[in-house]
């Protein structure tokens, strides 16, 4: 017995040390900054419009996705189960039909029917003309995608809340009234609450969604919290932004940790056997669950055309898969441990029910406000608390952030079975002499397994593909696959995510099944043991070999966080122009001029940034600046001092149009190179006047087919054109007229190889300078495509490099590389 008091001590003081460092401290941490915040987080007049655009979105979406759900919850909530447990196969398929479309990311779900507006089809091209119509049908459509994935959350609430009114109640109304009639007098009296409680879950969610919302380009209080930390690196201002939802989430979660306390929650109150359904509602739950999940499948399956994308996928992204799978087990395992230790408190003293009150309330809280603040306040108490950086960036981090915001989900579903007991089961093995722990594993444990399975298994899920937290908590170099299938997406690379999105949603089904017929057959410890195996494994596995060679020559270092002077917002294109100064633009379109010591000599806006931010620039011998207005489908010609004196280019696939470019490039003879992507993937060759001239390549991976070109350089004394393929990982060779001359690199992360190649830049005697954003990492070619070198390595030292856009190289031999990760530009010399 004294063993058994000490384990259970022991647990409730894990949980609670958890919970503390992971949870509570982090929420406090952020409410005392939205409160008393620093001077620059000031906010500006524009939030009133952006916080009216949210709320409008996410009161619209809530209340749909609860009219829609209200009719699946009846279902749930009248069928099968009864007060002793027992469920009906029937119950069991809505369950199932319910959960399932939950398992698909909201990014995929939207890409998915993102597919019928593709810039490559009719529609889509006629919507992309129009920057006005193209935001409404974004704003329309990533609306839709969300009440189509909220939907069947609000029906689980509804169907519970259905579940514990009084049968007699039903029975009596059956026979006073119609179904309108229940519907009035009973139904919405007793339901109200729980529909209140529905459309609020929905709706803070909602509040807090930002990968839909960012991939559709529209700008809500969610989009901008997820950015707002890595553009700015203060705390407070993210904070001082995020009130509204703190605000709606501390009266949401308080609400939920008060229903939470209820045993009616989880103790079913009707007999539903003796209510039928109609077929009617069969119908239209069937009809909402093609649209959710059946309908996106089939998109993305109706869509691959090119099997070579699974195959570059296991050849390039298992290591992100991999390392992606480690951190979500490890976040499931600690969710499970807070949870299951704030149910545990609540059968202790008046002290302990009290503070597990506090913790579920918490726990709800870090569920509901943006992924993005709990990272943000994670990372600020593991600072001030001085915790070594080598935890700070480790991938440790990253599940302790997941962990955090997942944490309810547990809650949530331990909250179903915390009543479950088979009493005489139980008093018979207590007679028997049976240990407390003995009869926890062979009377309770077999009838609440599942509820454990599902518990990591959901976590697991929604840590795999979770984005918010992991974007600020991500350590430089570490492979993510949430991150990648983001980018890709960003790519308009349609048979890559096509492929990533088939793989995913196969790796989760086969993880279910997987785990579910292992825990039938040697049950938990022998499954803990495997899991934990299978975690090593991958730890192992994904840990790759670096190649880099010496460490670069650190000439200088120039740059910083933020929105002064000198200060990058994550920085993606340089170039030097003619008398030395340098060029640099950012994410948030503001180009500065530095003379070669890094010193700030101006800066200047590219007229508009909404639809997406500009990834190249070149600055020509008469000292005019070319820059690819990528978003907005041209090339825009500025003066030395910032002033547009020219463009060209229109958006479509015709001959002289852009979809997205990329780079300019300059044959020295008078002709001008533009690559682009998102469908024309090709290189357009205008004259020094703008006019057409003629273009070559064309998407795909084969032959004088490109993958997103990111980037031009020439090399005139050869007659050369080098095009960064970076979606096909190689570089292709071509002379200025179009014609190819071959290929260098190939796939993958050893030297000779390469990954999302973003940029590229010649030394004097003709070596090739290639920026890998995808290995974090420079490679040095010859002119006949040996690789003559690796250099730098993912991190946040002089050397190291996050995820790097771009390089320069001027005459003194020196390398200008954007550390874009890391908002700074150092100055090599290889």
């Amino acid at each position: 017995m004294i063993d058994q008091t000490v384990n259970v001590k022991f647990l409730r003081a894990v949980s609670l040390l958890l919970w503390a460092v992971l949870i509570f401290i982090p929420l406090v941490t952020l409410f005392v900054q939205s409160i008393f915040p620093s001077v620059e987080s000031e906010t500006t007049g524009r939030n009133s419009h952006l916080m009216f655009r949210s709320f409008g979105l996410a009161f619209i979406i809530a209340a749909t996705a609860v009219l829609l759900g209200y009719v699946p919850g009846l279902l749930l909530g009248t069928s099968g189960g009864s007060r002793g447990g027992s469920r009906g196969g029937g119950w069991d398929l809505l369950l199932l039909l319910l959960l399932v479309p939950l398992v698909l990311p909201r990014y995929v779900l939207y890409y998915a029917w993102g597919l019928l507006l593709s810039p490559t089809t009719e529609l889509g091209q006629y919507i992309a003309g129009s920057g006005e119509l193209a935001r409404f049908v974004g704003t329309v459509t990533s609306s839709v995608v969300l009440i189509l994935w909220y939907w069947p959350l609000a029906a689980l609430l509804i169907g519970q809340g259905l579940r514990n009114i009084d049968r007699q109640i039903w029975d009596c109304a059956r026979l006073d009234a119609n179904a309108f009639g229940r519907f009035k007098e009973i139904t919405l009296p007793l339901m109200g609450r729980t529909l209140l409680l529905a459309f609020g879950v929905c709706f803070v969610l909602s509040l807090s969604e930002f990968t839909t919302f960012h991939l559709a380009g529209i700008q809500t209080i969610g989009t901008e919290l997820a950015v707002m930390y890595e553009l700015t690196g203060s705390e407070s201002y993210v904070a001082r932004a995020a009130w509204p939802i703190a605000a709606a989430a501390i009266i949401l979660a308080v609400t939920l940790g008060k229903s939470s306390r209820q045993p009616a929650l989880s103790t079913p109150a009707i007999d539903t056997a003796e209510r039928e359904s109609g077929r009617w509602q069969w119908v239209i739950l069937i009809m909402l669950f093609g649209i959710s999940l059946i309908g996106p499948l089939v998109l993305l399956v109706g869509n691959v055309t090119d099997t070579q994308a699974f195959r570059q996928f296991f050849k390039l992204h298992l290591d992100e898969l991999g390392w992606s799978a480690v951190i979500a087990s490890a976040a499931a395992g600690t969710a499970y441990l807070i949870a299951v230790g704030s149910l545990s408190l609540e059968r202790s003293n008046r002290t302990g029910r009290w503070l597990s009150r506090v913790m579920q309330s918490t726990i709800f809280l870090a569920m509901l406000v943006p992924g993005s603040l709990v990272a943000v306040s994670l990372l600020k108490v593991l600072t001030v608390c001085r915790v070594p950086i080598a935890f700070r960036q480790s991938w440790l981090i990253v599940s302790a952030g997941q962990a955090a915001r997942f944490s309810g989900i547990s809650l949530i579903l331990l909250f179903l079975i915390r009543h479950w007991q088979d009493r005489q089961l139980a008093e018979m093995a207590s007679l028997d002499g049976a240990s407390r722990l003995k009869a926890w594993w062979y009377v309770h444990l077999p009838g609440t397994w599942p509820v454990f399975v599902g518990s990591f298994i959901l976590v697991f899920m929604f840590s795999m593909t979770e984005l918010s937290a992991t974007m600020v908590l991500l350590p430089a170099g570490l492979p993510n696959f949430a991150q990648r299938l983001l980018n890709q997406m960003h790519y308009a690379r349609d048979q890559q995510v096509i492929a990533s999105c088939l793989i995913l949603i196969g790796f989760f089904l086969l993880l279910t099944a997987a785990l579910v017929l292992l825990l039938r057959l040697i049950r938990i410890r022998c499954a803990v043991l495997m899991i934990f195996a299978v975690g090593v494994f991958g730890l192992i596995g994904c840990d790759s070999e670096s190649n880099a060679t010496d460490g670069p020559e650190i000439v200088n270092v120039f740059g910083g966080t933020g929105r002064g002077r000198g200060e990058f917002m994550y920085p993606r294109a340089i170039d030097i122009a003619p008398d030395g100064s340098l060029f640099i633009v950012d994410k948030t379109g503001r180009i500065q001029r530095f003379d070669p010591e890094g010193k700030f000599l101006g800066a200047f806006q590219m007229p508009r940034v909404e639809a997406g931010k500009t990834i190249g620039l070149i600055c020509a011998t008469n000292c005019n600046l070319y820059v690819a207005y990528t978003h907005y489908h041209r090339v825009l010609i500025f003066s030395h001092d910032g002033k547009i004196i020219g463009e060209f280019g229109r958006f479509g696939q015709e001959e002289g149009c852009f979809i997205y470019p990329t780079d300019v490039a300059f044959s020295g003879d008078g002709r001008i190179f533009v690559s682009e992507y998102g469908g024309n993937d090709r290189i357009s060759v205008f004259s020094e006047k703008g006019d057409f001239l003629y273009c070559f390549g064309a998407p795909g991976s084969g032959p004088g087919d490109f993958a997103r070109p990111a980037a031009l350089c020439v090399d005139k004394p050869r007659g050369r054109l080098y095009v960064a393929d970076a979606c096909n990982h190689r570089i292709a060779i071509y002379n200025f007229d179009g014609e190819l001359f071959g290929h260098i690199g190939s796939a993958g992360r050893a030297a000779g190889q390469l990954r999302y190649p973003y940029d590229l830049a010649l030394l004097s005697e003709g070596t090739l300078v290639v920026c890998e954003y995808g290995n974090n990492r420079l490679q040095l070619f010859s002119p006949d495509g040996r690789s003559l070198g690796v250099h730098g390595r993912p991190g946040r030292r002089l050397g190291e490099l996050a995820y790097p856009w771009g390089l320069a190289v001027d005459n003194r031999g020196c390398v200008f590389v954007v550390d874009a990760g890391n908002n700074r530009i150092q100055v090599w010399r290889l």
